[in-house]
């Protein structure tokens, strides 16, 4: 998720704790505003997991950070998140220049005049979010996010402040990762991943290329047999791991012949998806480890 509105994302943090804060937002010459939660009913007591992966920028950082701090949630996906952890803002130019109405409109400027901070100080910025149990990906050896850009805000902290839940504790996380990263090591397409990894990496590092043509089109060739062992890693589906439409989102979704066609897209690549499929398993592991003896869940544990 590439983000979204600061507001909607403090409502769906608020979902899964009593209240609090949820992020900080710090100008450059002033005091840092606390955004809250501030419904004390909590809408979901159970479990939850969070994935990301390294697009994962903006307000859907400050979820997945908010939850991570909280120890809401166990929060899974790539080496780390995006790292946009800056607030922009546009200026119309026309409102600051009197007359001139000939050269007018001239345009807007785009200017960065805020931070986000981290319930325990930190900021999103640069470093993004680290989950708690990292699963390989394409960018698992290669920088990405807002530190290939050539100038950007460094990483900086600010004071805490108080946050507390006591919806769940997560004592058994090293005991999750434990599990994970023994069914990635034997998992044959992560390990596929993982060498895509690598080739990707070499192939950002190799500076000489040849220039000429013939020589160019065989190297390029090279490069293109050596990705097709990588093109259809998920093209299975996975025993087990099926997904259906909410009934309240069917009727929207007939309403439309394409739609139809990219929901049904969209749910046969669910099947495929490893990352979701290890995510399930997370999940388990989570519920048995942690949630066996919940009161929430003593009632509920054909569901």
């Amino acid at each position: 998720n590439g983000g979204g509105s600061l507001n909607d994302v403090v409502q769906m943090s608020g979902l899964f704790i009593k209240d609090g804060p949820i992020v900080q937002v710090k100008p450059r010459t002033r005091q840092a505003y606390v955004y809250e939660d501030e419904d004390p009913e909590v809408r979901y007591t159970g479990p939850l997991v969070v994935m990301v992966n390294s697009y994962s920028a903006s307000a859907s950082e400050i979820l997945a950070a908010a939850l991570q701090d909280y120890g809401r949630a166990v929060v899974v996906g790539g080496n780390s998140t995006f790292g946009k952890g800056t607030v922009q803002a546009f200026f119309d130019l026309d409102r600051f220049i009197r007359g001139a109405t000939e050269f007018k409109p001239l345009g807007q400027i785009k200017m960065t005049k805020q931070k986000f901070y981290r319930v325990n100080g930190g900021s999103t910025q640069l470093i993004g979010v680290e989950p708690d149990i990292v699963l390989p990906d394409n960018h698992s050896f290669i920088e990405y996010g807002e530190k290939k850009y050539d100038y950007p805000l460094e990483w900086s902290q600010i004071e805490p402040v108080e946050y507390t839940q006591d919806i769940v504790t997560l004592a058994h996380l090293e005991g999750l990762k434990k599990n994970s990263s023994s069914r990635v090591d034997e998992h044959e397409s992560f390990q596929l991943i993982k060498e895509n990894a690598m080739r990707l990496k070499k192939n950002k590092d190799q500076s000489v290329i040849p220039l000429a043509l013939e020589s160019y089109k065989e190297f390029m060739d090279n490069r293109e047999k050596e990705s097709e062992k990588y093109i259809d890693i998920m093209k299975d589906p996975i025993d087990g791991l099926s997904a259906t439409n909410l009934p309240v989102d069917i009727k929207h979704i007939q309403g439309d012949s394409s739609r139809i066609a990219r929901n049904d897209n969209w749910i046969k690549s669910i099947s495929k998806d490893i990352y979701i499929d290890e995510t399930l398993l997370i999940m388990k592991d989570l519920i048995e480890s942690d949630f066996s003896d919940s009161p929430y869940f003593a009632n509920r544990k054909d569901n």
